[in-house]
C-alpha cells in the first residue's frame, strides 16, 4: 500500500512540475508589460517610488515561510473557479483600460493559482506576502482627488490650530495659511498646502510600513487592523506638524530655511511616524497580553486569519 502511494505521488510530480512551469510563463507574459508600466509610474510618481522595494520584501515573505508550505497537487474545485473569476476580472481590466485594476487582478490571479494548486492553507500561507504587492500599485485618479484636497484642508487647519497654540497669529483661507500680525500690513509668511503637502505620499509609504509591522505583530486581526488604521490620523498630524515648523521658520528666521525644511522634511517624518507605529504596537501587544512573555503563540499572518 505504501509502496503504491509512492509510486502515485512520483508519477504525479512531473505533471506537476509541467503545470507549474506553463503558470509561470502565463503570469510571465502577462507581467510583462505591466511591469513595463509600473517600473514608468514607479521612476515618475514620488509617492510610489518605493514599489519595486514592494516586490522584493514580498518575495522575502515568501521565501521565509516556504517550509510551511505543503503539496502543491490539490487542484481544488474553488480555486479553480476563483482563477477563473479573476482571469474575467483580468479581461475586463483591459477591455474597460483601467490602469490600476490591471495589476491587481493579476495579484488576485496569482491567490487564485495559489489556492487551485496548493489548497487553502497555502492560500492562508500566502495571502499575507501577496497581498503586501497591493502597496505598489498606484492608486485610482478619482480616489487621489477626492481624499487629496481634504488632506489639503485638513493640514491646513491643524497647523492654523498648532501655530496659534505656540503663538503665531496665522490666519488661514482654505489652503493659503498666512502668518499676518495686523490685517492692515501684508503677511510676514505665507505658505499654500498643495497636493505634494497634503501628506498623500507619505500616508502611501507609511501604509506599507504599517503593513509589514501588523505582519509580524502576534494579534488577532482586528487589532491588526487598528494598527494599519492608525496611520492615518498619525501622518496628518505629523504633517500639521511640519507645516506648523515651517510656519515658525518663515515668520521668524528666513523663508529659505523655511523653503529648506519643506524639501528635506520626509525623512524625518517618516522617521517620527514609524515611532509612532512601533509605539501603537507596542501598546496593542501589552494590551492583549501578546508581550507578558516570550511564548508567544503564533497567528495566522494577515489578511486571512481571525482565529
Amino acid at each position: 500500500m505504501q509502496a503504491s502511494l509512492t509510486t502515485s505521488v512520483r508519477r504525479q510530480e512531473p505533471g506537476t512540475l509541467i503545470g507549474l512551469t506553463l503558470l509561470i510563463g502565463i503570469f510571465v507574459f502577462l507581467w510583462t508589460p505591466e511591469a513595463k508600466t509600473l517600473w514608468h509610474i514607479w521612476g515618475s510618481d514620488p509617492s510610489l517610488s518605493h514599489g519595486p522595494l514592494i516586490v522584493l520584501i514580498s518575495l522575502g515573505l515568501l521565501w521565509l515561510r516556504k517550509q510551511e508550505f505543503g503539496a502543491w497537487n490539490a487542484a481544488t474545485t474553488g480555486g479553480l473557479v476563483a482563477l477563473a473569476l479573476s482571469s474575467l476580472v483580468y479581461v475586463g481590466s483591459i477591455w474597460a483600460d483601467i490602469d490600476f485594476l490591471k495589476p491587481m487582478s493579476l495579484v488576485l490571479m496569482i491567490a487564485c493559482c495559489v489556492w487551485f494548486l496548493g489548497g487553502i492553507r497555502n492560500l492562508k500561507i500566502a495571502a499575507g506576502a501577496l497581498a503586501f504587492n497591493i502597496f505598489m500599485i498606484p492608486w485610482p485618479t478619482t480616489l487621489v482627488d477626492r481624499i487629496s484636497f481634504p488632506l489639503q484642508l485638513a493640514s491646513s487647519s491643524y497647523a492654523a490650530l498648532f501655530a496659534g497654540i505656540v503663538g503665531i497669529p496665522v490666519v488661514r483661507d482654505g489652503v493659503h495659511l498666512a502668518v499676518q500680525s495686523n490685517p492692515d500690513v501684508a503677511p510676514i509668511y505665507s505658505i499654500v498646502v498643495a497636493q505634494a503637502c497634503s501628506g498623500l505620499t507619505s500616508l502611501t509609504v507609511l501604509l506599507a510600513l504599517a503593513y509589514i509591522i501588523a505582519y509580524y505583530t502576534p494579534v488577532r486581526f482586528y487589532w491588526r487592523m487598528l494598527l494599519v488604521a492608525v496611520v492615518v490620523p498619525l501622518t496628518l498630524f505629523n504633517n500639521a506638524l511640519r507645516l506648523t515648523i515651517i510656519l515658525i521658520v518663515g515668520a521668524h528666521h528666513r523663508p529659505a530655511l523655511a523653503q529648506w525644511i519643506h524639501d528635506h522634511e520626509s525623512p524625518v517624518l517618516l522617521f517620527l511616524c514609524s515611532l509612532g507605529l512601533l509605539t501603537v504596537r507596542h501598546f496593542i501587544v501589552n494590551w492583549t497580553g501578546n508581550g507578558a512573555s516570550g511564548n508567544e503563540k503564533h497567528v495566522e499572518q494577515v489578511p486571512i486569519s481571525d482565529h
